[in-house]
């Protein structure tokens, strides 16, 4: 009887530890955000939506998330990169504190006459507002604008979509190679699935942004298929031709 209850007490631990999230040890200030998207027709409402963060540059401050989420979350009308009288609230919130909401103003990179039903959507993956305003006490993050060095580790930040509570977690990547504006990365302590991390940040040691969390792309001299975050220099070139916005 007691070998019967000591085995079924391994098999329970043995279960526990084989569950456990893998995550880095690497730990950052709260960054990490999640999307709550409030439509016209609220029937397409997403109280939590994927990821994003904030961006302080020119001493000001964005809100950025990924911009394939709008070949997800959309209504029949939207066909363009263009949320006008759609979206009636686009906000974010860290999850543990949904309290403490970021709300955006206008989609800076909205455009008309881009199709988003074209693959050349995912080329420049990012969306970035101006905010209206911002309660939360996430930390904003700044671009890094040097090099990234080969086997250099880097860090996605946030939530999958089966996490419903908890502090952002940290997982952790080794740099490949650029292709493009994508940036080819080395799995080593990652989630079981990556659904619902579109968006959020990845970070270098030191806590600047070098990217978001896109797709994946293969690389063109192997054929393998990396994790690659789409890079933020492009986005970064809009903001730097765009007079001050705010001063949140």
């Amino acid at each position: 009887m007691k070998i019967t209850m000591f085995l079924a007490f391994l098999a329970f631990t043995s279960a526990a530890c084989t569950s456990q999230e893998k995550v880095s040890t690497k730990t950052f200030d709260d960054i990490a955000l999640v999307n709550g998207i409030e439509f016209v027709n609220k029937k397409f409402n997403q109280p939590r939506f994927s990821c994003g963060f904030l961006l302080k540059h020119n001493n000001d401050t964005f809100a950025v998330t990924a911009k394939h989420l709008l070949k997800i979350i959309k209504t029949d009308e939207m066909k363009t990169l263009s949320i006008s009288n759609q979206v009636e609230k686009w906000q974010l919130y860290p999850l543990t504190k949904p309290s403490e909401v970021v709300v955006t103003d206008k989609l800076l990179n909205a455009n008309p006459g881009e199709l988003l039903e074209e693959k050349s959507t995912y080329n420049e993956d990012w969306l970035v507002f101006s905010l209206k305003e911002n309660r939360s006490n996430t930390k904003p993050l700044q671009f890094r604008s040097t090099p990234l060095l080969p086997g250099e580790k880097l860090y996605v930040v946030g939530w999958t979509r089966k996490m419903e509570s908890g502090e952002q977690r940290v997982y952790e990547f080794e740099y490949h190679k650029t292709v493009g504006n994508r940036i080819l990365l080395k799995e080593i302590l990652v989630p079981e699935q990556f659904g619902g991390l579109s968006g959020a940040p990845v970070v270098d040691g030191a806590g600047y942004v070098v990217a978001l969390v896109s797709n994946s792309t293969a690389d063109p001299e192997t054929n393998k298929k990396y994790f690659s975050p789409c890079t933020l220099t492009s986005l970064v070139g809009l903001l730097d031709k765009m007079a001050p916005v705010s001063q949140l």
